[in-house]
């Protein structure tokens, strides 16, 4: 009888074993295939490209045409053939061409099989032609990895643009002041040397890192150039101010002999990346180095060798953020720097983030919120779209990729991969050379407006004085004669003031008009202009030329030969204009400013013609006389000394033409000590 029970209980407890096994084998299975599925995710939409290489140095497997968006050529086994090396393509294949016998990568690749190692970031160059670039040499960073998988000898190959990493390190770069904020916070371990190496700053993270017992035995103590473990060539790119992006295996046994006391024992890796903070003139000031904890990462990658650990070690150096989540699930795999990307805190729920998109601009929204509702129901295309994400209170462009990996509703499988980098620089770059365009374009067209009106305008006071030169010489009575010559006196100076003119334009053009600022007594120099033009205008006694004073004494710090020269023109225009009535010149003080007029009693000015006059080459009578430049030129020397220019204005009644310029009057002072400037100092 007690046999019995024993082979009970036996057989009882052996199925208890055999239900615990089933249920831990289910369990470890659905995480295989959840890891699988998101390797194939971070494999299909990594950022470089990944090549797995045979024995035979053929291409097993890559994500070449994933990441091109191409249709899989089966004809392209190697290396070349697939990126398309310009020495593969004259001969179709790669490795036929006897500059294959010199290429690097190939014979890199080869070492691995013989040797059995790996080598990262080798720097070379191919001339290739990518499917979604211009083709030409293109400089690469390139690592390999020798492996063994299924007891089959392959080759992992990443290849990475540098310049395009390195234009994504410089969006990185914040100012001292908000970089401070952070810095103790972040959970990668930050240096800061001054020029010669030493240490000025240090995080928590890196005290840790190091094994120190606090920031005082690192600051101000250690030197990254005495650092036996960082090798002496990124020590010589530092010291030439070279951004660096690469590893650092730190030997603490090493550190303990010869640099400073750690508690650590062993060995760890870090991601070294360094940068530099410039003063005006582009001379370093400090070195910002980074490191970022890698230990964990070639502990797998020695302990497994699988194809999770080189997918994982690959998308660690891309720096863009990857997510892969099972909408009816809601089961989720995300990067920090996918999430970072949209502006939202590590943990958020890729759903809810899909479905508000709260940081996003709002004309941005609707698309990724209609495609995650549609992916629920039916079969997908991949989504491509640049959205505008607000990241510390402004709007940061970012790439945005969304691909439906799996539809399978009746199996609860509807999986979303995602893929997202910033692009803010290359926008702005962009916009920068879109408007430097613009400007070229309408600089041109002001340019040829402004030759073709100077040959217009200089070639009619040039046929007067030309013709009536030859009349003259011919005159056949003292009264033709007299005419003929005050018509060749009156265009030869008109000839003179449109040189005069297109010299000052000119000079405000290129900047180099000069201003000579001193104390202008206002009342002395209206009356001398008041004399002037009465004398000018005695020919024409039905008009009235006067001055009217706004203060009793009024001296201002001001550019005297300037303001006669803008009074001046004014004056010249309204007597145009004026054949009876009055012509008044004054100014008023009108609270910081200093506000000076010429009213006339002319014939006015249409309003639709108002906001031209101040156009170059504008001539409101084509039987005036006149170069067309007197008020445009008035509008740049009034804009130039910081005041407002314009002109009000009723057909029939006349035209008040105005200025305002920000000084006051002040008291005393003479025209000593004169300030000369151009354009250039403003």
């Amino acid at each position: 009888m007690s046999m019995i029970i024993v082979g009970v209980t036996l057989i009882i407890s052996l199925s208890f074993a055999l239900i615990l096994v089933i249920s831990r084998e289910r369990t470890q299975r659905r995480k295989i295939q959840a890891a699988k599925q998101f390797h194939e995710a971070v494999w299909n939409n990594a950022h470089e490209f990944i090549f797995l290489i045979d024995k035979s140095l053929n291409i097993s497997h890559t994500n070449y045409y994933a990441v091109c968006n191409l249709p899989v050529n089966e004809e392209r086994k190697h290396f070349g053939d697939i990126l398309q090396c310009r020495y593969a393509r004259e001969l179709e294949k790669c490795a036929n061409n006897n500059k294959c016998n010199g290429c690097l990568i190939r014979s890199k690749i080869e070492n691995l099989f013989a040797e059995h190692t790996s080598f990262n970031n080798l720097e070379t160059a191919m001339d290739i032609q990518f499917a979604s670039r211009p083709s030409g040499v293109y400089n690469m960073l390139v690592s390999g990895r020798y492996l063994v998988l299924d007891k089959k000898e392959y080759v992992l190959l990443t290849v990475h643009d540098i310049n395009e990493e390195y234009e994504l390190k410089s969006s990185l770069k914040h100012s001292n002041e908000k970089f401070l904020c952070f810095f103790d916070n972040v959970t990668v371990g930050c240096a800061i040397c001054d020029k010669d190496g030493k240490l000025v700053e240090v995080n928590d993270t890196y005290v840790r890192y190091m094994g120190i017992q606090s920031k005082e035995d690192a600051v101000n103590l250690l030197n990254i150039y005495t650092n036996p473990c960082v090798n002496e060539e990124y020590k010589d790119m530092m010291k030439a101010g070279i951004p660096i992006s690469g590893e650092v295996k730190y030997d603490y046994e090493k550190i303990n002999q010869s640099y400073v006391k750690s508690c650590h024992q062993d060995v760890h890796y870090f991601r070294f990346i360094v940068n530099y903070m410039r003063d005006s003139h582009g001379a370093v000031e400090n070195i910002l180095i980074i490191w970022v904890e890698n230990t964990l990462i070639h502990k797998t990658l020695r302990q497994n060798a699988t194809f999770r650990e080189m997918i994982t070690y690959a998308s660690s150096i891309s720096k863009i953020g990857f997510c892969s989540i099972n909408l009816v699930k809601n089961e989720q795999l995300v990067t920090p720097e996918y999430l970072k990307n949209l502006g939202v805190k590590e943990g958020t729920n890729l759903r809810h983030i899909f479905s508000n998109l709260e940081h996003a601009h709002a004309e941005d929204r609707e698309f990724f919120r209609k495609y995650v509702e549609r992916a629920f129901y039916e079969k997908m295309e991949p989504l491509e779209k640049n959205v505008r994400i607000l990241i510390d209170g402004k709007y940061r462009w970012i790439k945005q990729y969304l691909i439906q990996q799996t539809f399978d509703p009746e199996n609860k499988a509807v999986i979303l991969a995602g893929v997202n980098v910033d692009i803010d620089a290359q926008k702005q770059t962009e916009e920068a050379l879109r408007e430097a365009k613009e400007r070229a374009e309408s600089s041109d067209q002001l340019k040829s407006a402004f030759l073709a009106n100077m040959s217009h305008e200089i070639r009619t006071p040039l046929n007067a004085i030309v013709g009536f030169s030859n009349l003259l010489m011919n005159a056949d009575s003292k009264e033709n004669f007299d005419s003929f010559k005050q018509i060749i006196e009156q265009n030869s100076a008109l000839l003179l003031q449109l040189i005069g003119d297109i010299l000052d334009l000119s000079k405000i053009e290129s900047g180099t008009l000069e201003f000579i600022w001193s104390n202008v007594n206002i009342n002395a120099m209206m009356y001398d202009l008041e004399k002037v033009f009465q004398l000018r205008n005695k020919n024409n006694p039905e008009v009235e030329i006067r001055f009217v004073p706004g203060l009793k004494s009024c001296i201002i710090r001001s550019e005297r030969q300037r303001l006669i020269q803008v009074i001046s023109n004014l004056l010249t225009n309204a007597m145009k204009f004026t054949t009876k009535g009055s012509i008044t010149m004054g100014y008023e003080q009108r609270g910081d400013g200093m506000y000076f007029y010429v009213r006339d009693t002319g014939c006015g000015i249409p309003k639709e013609k108002q906001e031209q006059v101040f156009q170059r080459f504008v001539q409101l009578d084509s039987f005036k006389q006149g170069t067309g430049l007197g008020l445009s030129i008035c509008s740049s020397i009034i804009k130039i000394m910081e005041g407002q220019i314009g002109v009000t204005s009723q057909p029939g009644e006349g035209s008040t033409f105005w200025f305002t310029l920000p000084v006051k009057p002040i008291i005393g002072g003479d025209n000593e000590g004169e300030i000369v400037r151009t354009m250039e100092n403003y």
